[in-house]
C-alpha cells in the first residue's frame, strides 16, 4: 500500500513555522478536549507533520495520556484515527488483523456543484506571490505550476449541510439507525459516523449496498411503475409513500412547483430542457395533493425522475464509506488546511451549528501581520473581512492562520 502524501499549501517555510507555533500552543492548552475514540488501543493513528509530505502511520496508543503526549510533542498538521479496529494496529496493513470498522461518511463541498466556487476560488504562484484566475495552470511570469486555493464560504458550507441533512434522513428514517457522532471537517464539509454494533463487521460489498441506496444508484423507474405509457396514479409514487418512492414523489413535486430548470439542464442538457419548459409550466398548473404523473409524456417523466433522484440523494464520498481501513480526522483536532477545529457537535443540532464561528480555535485577540496575496470577502467568528489583494494586513491570529494555511497569504 502506498503511503499517503500531502501537498503543502504554505507559500514559505516561515509560514509553516509560525502556524506550527499556533498549533502547538493550542494543543498544549486544549489537549484534553480532543476526542478519544472508543477501544483506543485497537485503533490505528496517523498524522502529517509540518515538515514532511508523507504520512506517519501504523501508530497506536494504549491510553488518552499517550495520545495527548504524542500530539503535544509532535504538533501534527493533520491527525487521523482508523474507523477500523485491529488486533495489531501497529503492524503493516495485511498483518493488522481486522476486527471490524465503524460506518463513516464524508460530505465535502469539493464534490458538490456550488456556484460560489467560480467566484471565490483562484490560483497562486508561490514563487511570484501573485494570484491568478482558476483557468490558468502555469504562472504567466515565471512559468511555474500554480497552486489552487479552494475557499470556504457560507454558501458552500450550507450546500454541504443540506447533504448532511439528507444523509441523516436516510440513516434514521429509511435504515433505522439512531446513534451517530458528527463533526465539521474543519474545512469544507462534515463527517458522520454511525455508532451501531450491528454494522461493525460489514464488508466492502455490504457497505456498497448501503452507499447505492443512499445515492439512489440503480434506482428503477420500472419498479416504481413509471415506465408505462399510461400511468396508474394508484400505483405510482405518492408524496406519503415511505423510502425512495416518497422521496422521488416529493422531489418531482418540488421541481414542478419551483420550476427549477437549472437541475433539469444538468440532467438533460440545455437544448432538451428548453423544449420541455412549456410542458412543465402547463403541468405545474395541475399540481394539487398528488404528483400528476399521468399528464407527463414519457420523455419528461424520465428527465424529472433523474432530476429528482439527483435532488433527493445524499452526495457522499463513496470511496470513504466503502473503505474498511479508512482513516478519519480526529474530532476536535485542528485542520491543517485552515487552522479551524474539526469541531464535534450533536447531530440533532446540525441546523443550528455555525461552522465558521464554532470551529474557530486559535486566538482572535492576538494579531499577526501578513502579506495578503488574495482573499475574497469572508467571515470568521464574529468578524467580517473585506476582499483584499497584494496588501499588508494586520489580522487576528485565527484569520491570518486561515490565509497562511490556504496559501492566500505569506509572512512579509
Amino acid at each position: 500500500m502506498k503511503r499517503a502524501r500531502i501537498e503543502m499549501s504554505f507559500v514559505s517555510e516561515a509560514d509553516a513555522s509560525i502556524v506550527k507555533k499556533f498549533f502547538k500552543s493550542f494543543y498544549k492548552e486544549n489537549y484534553s478536549k480532543l476526542y478519544i475514540p472508543s477501544r483506543l488501543p485497537e485503533r490505528e493513528f496517523g498524522y502529517f507533520t509540518f515538515e514532511k509530505k508523507l504520512m506517519i502511520r501504523h501508530l497506536s496508543f494504549n491510553s488518552s495520556q499517550e495520545l495527548w503526549r504524542e500530539i503535544v510533542e509532535k504538533t501534527p498538521l493533520h491527525i487521523y484515527h482508523s474507523a477500523a479496529f485491529y488486533k495489531y494496529p501497529r503492524a503493516p496493513m495485511d498483518a493488522k488483523g481486522w476486527l471490524g470498522a465503524e460506518l463513516i461518511f464524508d460530505i465535502d463541498a469539493d464534490h458538490l456543484k456550488t456556484p460560489c466556487e467560480k467566484r471565490h476560488d483562484f490560483k497562486v504562484c508561490k514563487r511570484c506571490r501573485k494570484a491568478y484566475p482558476i483557468s490558468l495552470d502555469l504562472c504567466p511570469d515565471c512559468g511555474q505550476p500554480l497552486m489552487k486555493v479552494e475557499w470556504i464560504c457560507d454558501l458552500c458550507l450550507e450546500a454541504a449541510r443540506e447533504e448532511a441533512r439528507k444523509l441523516l434522513s436516510f440513516l434514521e428514517d429509511d435504515l433505522g439507525f439512531s446513534k451517530f457522532r458528527a463533526a465539521f471537517s474543519g474545512n469544507r464539509g462534515y463527517h458522520l459516523v454511525v455508532e451501531d454494533e450491528s454494522i461493525l463487521e460489514l464488508d466492502q460489498a455490504e457497505r456498497k449496498e448501503l452507499i447505492d441506496y443512499i445515492t439512489g444508484t440503480g434506482l428503477s423507474m420500472k419498479l416504481m411503475g413509471l415506465e408505462e405509457r399510461v400511468i396508474d396514479l394508484e400505483t405510482a409514487p405518492k408524496l406519503e409513500d415511505p423510502s425512495w418512492r416518497g422521496r422521488i414523489a416529493k422531489a418531482v413535486f418540488e421541481l414542478l412547483a419551483s420550476q427549477n430548470y437549472e437541475i433539469l439542464r444538468e440532467v438533460a442538457g440545455n437544448s432538451i430542457a428548453q423544449t420541455l419548459i412549456n410542458e412543465i409550466k402547463e403541468i405545474s398548473k395541475a399540481l394539487g395533493e398528488h404528483v400528476p404523473w399521468n399528464l407527463m409524456r414519457p420523455r419528461l417523466r424520465r428527465i424529472l425522475f433523474e432530476a429528482a433522484r439527483e435532488l433527493a440523494s445524499a452526495h457522499i464520498d463513496v470511496v470513504v464509506t466503502q473503505d474498511i481501513h479508512r482513516l478519519l480526522r480526529l474530532g476536535n483536532s485542528l485542520n491543517g488546511k485552515t487552522g479551524l477545529m474539526a469541531k464535534m457537535f450533536d447531530p440533532d443540532e446540525l441546523d443550528e451549528f455555525e461552522p465558521l464561528s464554532e470551529s474557530v480555535a486559535l486566538p482572535m485577540d492576538d494579531e499577526l501581520t501578513v502579506y495578503v496575496i488574495r482573499t475574497p470577502k469572508f467571515k470568521l467568528g464574529e468578524m467580517e473581512f473585506e476582499e483584499t489583494e497584494n496588501e499588508l494586513k494586520k489580522l487576528p491570529a485565527a484569520a491570518a492562520t486561515l490565509l497562511l494555511c490556504k496559501g492566500a497569504a505569506t509572512l512579509p
